[in-house]
């Protein structure tokens, strides 16, 4: 962590022995140096990329939303920091500059509390995103994906930070910025003129701020960009106020719908039931709570990423009647489990002397009620019941699709979210519907939850080998089994068996358990454990333009890959849905705004729907 002291109350880092900002007049240097940056093409576009190096005390995003706050357009802001400060030490810097004090007490109140390093959304306001990334910016520069139109150079100066300034991060930052895009910086060093020329920036020293007699303009007339890993680059997109269809009911759809409906799309969503989160979304219990993995494990971080995604959406969205903050708690049944959580302690509180097992407890874990969920997401959108999707075909500019009760809808864009049916768009299952990838590893998973008389006074879901939710309305639900492909759609007595066995170590008198009833649901899972999100890939096209990636491993391409026009996927979020299918529903904007991943790029490469088919062309398999 930084340490951060205060000179006539002016910030001041004892790691870098440097400020943070001017002495004098520290908001206008911060609107005279960058935000005057958007000047110039503030008339020409409605919304706006900003990136910055430096995110520091959170000044220069302030003086832009600030800027944006009264207005109709948007802005993406994007800013990294490797050392970032505190909560307590920001209010302090706030308190000291005594200004945009609604702004600051927001930003404070958003802040992400966990500092792992990653991506950290925070929908700002209604036209404001701000992405946080934690971590060294030549890490963030490697995993941000975006085009931006201006960006804020405001690390420590050159001397003091030099790896903040060297030519590899200059020309990342290059790959990241538009043709004639704008560099805005304090410094005039001349180490960085020269970063910035060589990597085709044309460089223009201006008049400085105050007492600076100069500082550095730069606009990139050279547009320098190999793109790395390029089959898993994201398609070209068109305008927006287009027609959206999102094809399933569950928690991944509905969630899918509403972010597509806030963003201004015209958004329908079809159902083949009479109701929706009639499959693996139905339960009347569920536990929002994250996959917790050792530290660098990509699927840890994208259980996390997704967990405090999901949190925010539905302490948003949903009434308290069906979501309920009353953390988790989760057992270390095995060595390897207590290994793990150890090392999550700083994130999450563990103990070591818990009984029966050793636990962590995570305090932002919710116990929802998904039946009631889907139920309440469902109002907020344009549902049509008893749709079961068939096919579609390409009409000129618009897609028709076709439903078994002979309705049929056109739209631009299709979203498919059938949870368990989706293998059947991947030739497998019991009814295939078409044949998208078959080399795509995804499976039906049964699972059945059993209902028990209230047994256990817990006040927050329990986890260890079966879980064991607080009662509702007096019923306890326990559970899960996993049987895949498995298709039987009766409860079963001997899962019930299985679940409350699974149980025993959290319930002393579990043999005199009382069974109320039992529901079954599936669910559909990849071959990863990782959910299925992004656009559909053209499989023939992939198959002839990348088949020789196995001969070229170590060598980059500039063939960017052809995906079906404006087909979407979200699936394969498994037993931990309540989360990942929120992060799927805000990655898909992502992509069809065209605007920053929220998440860490080799985490959306991990959740990329050709990622099975590239494996496979990477080892020779596919000739």
């Amino acid at each position: 962590m930084e340490k951060l002291t205060f000179k006539d109350k002016i910030a001041y880092s004892t790691k870098f022995d440097d400020i943070y900002f001017n002495t004098n007049s520290p908001l206008l240097e911060s609107e005279y140096v960058f935000a005057s940056a958007l000047n110039d093409i503030w008339s020409k576009q409605d919304s706006f990329i900003v990136a910055e190096a430096g995110f520091g005390t959170g000044l220069n995003f302030l003086t832009l939303a600030n800027k944006f706050k009264n207005s109709d357009k948007k802005l993406h802001y994007v800013s990294i920091e490797k050392y970032p400060l505190t909560k307590k030490e920001l209010i302090q810097v706030y308190q000291n500059l005594n200004t945009f004090e609604k702004e600051s007490n927001k930003l404070v109140k958003c802040y992400p509390t966990l500092k792992i390093d990653g991506l950290y959304r925070i929908h700002f306001s209604k036209n404001i995103v701000l992405d946080l990334y934690i971590g060294d910016i030549k890490d963030a520069l490697n995993e941000l994906d975006f085009i931006a139109d201006v960006w804020f150079l405001d690390g420590f100066a050159p001397s003091k930070n030099p790896d903040m300034w060297d030519s590899d991060v200059i020309y990342e930052i290059s790959n990241l910025t538009k043709k004639d895009g704008v560099i805005a910086t304090y410094s005039s060093a001349s180490s960085v003129r020269k970063n910035l020329e060589n990597a085709g920036f044309e460089v223009k020293l201006v008049s400085g701020y105050g007492n600076k007699r100069e500082m550095i303009k730069a606009y990139l007339k050279e547009k320098i960009n190999v793109q790395k890993n390029i089959w898993y680059s994201r398609p070209a997109v068109g305008g927006l106020n287009k027609k959206v269809l999102v094809i399933g009911g569950g928690i991944a759809g509905l969630s899918a719908a509403l972010k597509f409906k806030k963003a201004g799309f015209k958004v329908k969503l079809t159902e083949k039931d009479t109701k929706v989160g009639s499959n693996g979304s139905g339960n009347i219990a569920g536990v929002l709570m994250p996959t917790i993995t050792k530290k660098g494990i990509l699927l840890g971080r994208m259980h996390l990423n997704a967990f405090l995604q999901a949190f925010k959406f539905y302490k948003k969205y949903i009434s308290k009647e069906y979501i309920y903050l009353t953390g988790s708690k989760e057992y270390a049944f095995n060595s390897s489990l207590v290994e793990r959580y150890k090392d999550s302690s700083e994130f999450f509180k563990f103990s070591e002397v818990d009984a029966p097992y050793p636990s962590i407890f995570v305090k932002e874990g919710i116990l929802a009620r998904p039946n009631m969920l889907c139920a309440h997401l469902a109002t907020k959108i344009d549902v049509l019941y008893e749709h079961e999707f068939i096919s579609f075909e390409k009409k000129s500019k618009e897609y028709e699709v076709y439903f078994k009760n002979g309705n049929k809808i056109n739209t631009d864009i299709i979203i498919f979210a059938l949870g368990s049916e989706s293998e059947e768009l991947f030739g497998k299952g019991l009814k295939p519907k078409m044949n998208f990838d078959e080399s795509l590893k995804i499976s039906s998973v049964r699972g059945q939850v059993t209902w028990i008389k209230e047994t256990l006074k817990n006040r927050y879901p329990l986890s260890a080998k079966g879980y064991i939710c607080p009662a509702i309305d007096n019923i306890q639900l326990i559970g899960a089994t996993y049987d895949r492909n498995n298709y039987e759609k009766k409860p079963v007595d001997k899962d019930n068996i299985k679940n409350i066995e699974n149980i025993s170590d959290l319930i002393d008198n579990y043999k005199n358990i009382e069974i109320i009833g039992s529901q079954v649901g599936f669910r559909s899972y990849s071959g990863d454990r990782f959910p299925i999100v992004g656009p559909i890939h053209d499989k023939e096209w992939f198959k002839v333009n990348y088949k020789d990636i196995f001969w070229t491993k170590n060598k980059t391409s500039n063939l960017k890959p052809k995906h079906l026009e404006n087909i979407y996927i979200t699936t394969s979020h498994g037993a931990r849905g309540l989360g990942t299918s929120i992060l799927g529903a805000e990655l898909l904007l992502d992509y069809v705004l065209n605007r920053p991943f929220c998440i860490e790029k080799s985490i959306v490469n991990e959740l990329n729907p050709a990622r099975f088919l590239i494996r496979e062309l990477k080892k020779g398999k596919i000739k």
